[in-house]
């Protein structure tokens, strides 16, 4: 049986621990009021200005974004029919991009459009400004989903097309590591098949491998067995 508590009338008389403490706060309030009263508004101030900061920020990218989007949305279409684009009006696209990306530095419309420039110098043959538009982006640090992947996936592409395999198997691998599922075994073809192109044939047969074993059923198996019966 649990033991009883007993109150004595003294008990019952004593103030409330609650109230006493609450009593003791009052009252240094009072004597130290204009530190409570800073204090206070140092809180308030911290608060405010996280707030504000935050609302600045989505005002920020929203600006940033009404601004780049239209033009992106106009390259993408340029892009899309590369035979009827006037390659003045597509270096005029370029230009107009590269300057609204510097105007909104560190913002996600940014980060799309460092993507499309890298596209579009890529389009012209200029690998090393296509990479280092791709490396850009990268630099941001907001890049997310399908888009982490396709800004290393360029700059592999760039790299390779300049000549640069070992850079390139590099960045496929940096790709692959960066990319969902379904991404993942392409880029480690990629990187398999740039490799074989580097003279790497070991390394490259490795890699066919290690595609085979995490995805059995690649649609790229037939061609992946040819390749490695070629290299053995």
């Amino acid at each position: 049986m649990a033991e009883k508590i007993r109150y004595t009338r003294r008990d019952l008389k004593g103030p409330d621990e609650f109230i006493s403490t609450f009593g003791r706060i009052v009252a240094w309030c009072k004597e130290n009021r204009s530190k409570f009263t800073t204090a206070v508004f140092v809180v308030l101030a911290i608060l405010a200005l996280s707030l504000g900061t935050s609302a600045y920020f989505r005002w920020q990218e929203t600006k940033a974004g009404n601004e780049i989007w239209p033009y992106i949305e106009q390259a993408r279409e340029m892009l899309a029919s590369p035979s009827g684009v006037d390659p003045g009006n597509l270096a005029a696209m370029e230009k107009s991009i590269s300057s609204l990306a510097a105007k909104h530095s560190g913002t996600r419309a940014a980060l799309y459009a460092k993507y499309y420039l890298g596209v579009l110098a890529f389009r012209r043959g200029d690998y090393d400004g296509s990479a280092a538009q791709f490396r850009e982006g990268i630099k941001i640090g907001k890049d997310e989903g399908v888009l982490k992947y396709l800004l290393r996936n360029g700059v592999a592409c760039s790299l390779e097309a300049k000549g640069d395999f070992t850079g390139a198997a590099a960045s496929y691998r940096d790709a692959a590591e960066s990319a969902g599922p379904g991404l993942k075994s392409q880029a480690r073809f990629d990187e398999a098949r740039v490799l074989e192109l580097s003279g790497k044939k070991s390394e490259a047969v490795s890699m066919y491998r290690r595609i085979i074993d995490e995805n059995p059923e690649s649609i790229q198996r037939d061609l992946i067995d040819i390749k490695m019966a070629r290299m053995e």
